[in-house]
């Protein structure tokens, strides 16, 4: 770029547009309806009473074939947050107590229909999406501490990892209408 006049008048005016532009957007921003609506699903951390099961169990040796799974339990939070929500579908094949990749069907959440995630080392998240495949929501369910020895028994066990008790945050991002 060449130091004429003309050149650096462009880039101030340039510059000058750009701060109009972002310091507009702050307003615009901070007026904004709230975009998500948060539920909890299976209780809470200090007391889980979500249900996991999975036919067969999980172990730590990769999995022949597809793990039926079931994850239920009650909604709070209001508006769309009541009732029960269930989880039902397939840890695909290869899936070890280390790490699973799962999807199937929703029931219990308006708009949402079905949902994948992964799970690693503990760690799992997992995606809601409408019947159009649009992620419409997001969850983050953690295991009972309690029941984390029988979990690690289990994952040792020739039947595997069959129950365990969850707690879950739930995210239902709001629709292009704004509904939830």
């Amino acid at each position: 770029m060449s130091n004429s006049p003309v050149s650096i008048k462009a880039l101030l005016v340039g510059l000058t547009g750009l701060v109009i532009v972002a310091v507009g957007a702050v307003p615009a921003l901070a007026d904004r309806p709230q975009t998500k609506t948060v539920c909890t699903w299976g209780g809470t951390p200090a007391a889980p009473s979500g249900t996991f099961q999975l036919n067969p169990g999980l172990t730590n040796t990769p999995a022949a074939g597809p793990l039926h799974l079931v994850a239920t339990g009650d909604l709070a939070g209001g508006g769309p947050c009541t009732g029960t929500l269930t989880f039902d579908g397939d840890m695909r094949p290869g899936s070890t107590c280390a790490a699973q990749e799962f999807e199937g069907r929703v029931r219990g959440l308006p708009r949402v229909v079905r949902f994948w995630g992964r799970g690693v080392a503990g760690a799992v998240h997992e995606c809601m999406y409408d019947r159009g495949g649009n992620v419409v929501g997001a969850d983050q369910p953690q295991t009972s501490i309690t029941d984390y020895p029988a979990d690690v028994i289990g994952c040792n066990s020739p039947e595997g990892l069959t129950l365990m008790t969850f707690s879950a945050v739930v995210e239902l991002f709001a629709s292009s209408t704004g509904r939830q």
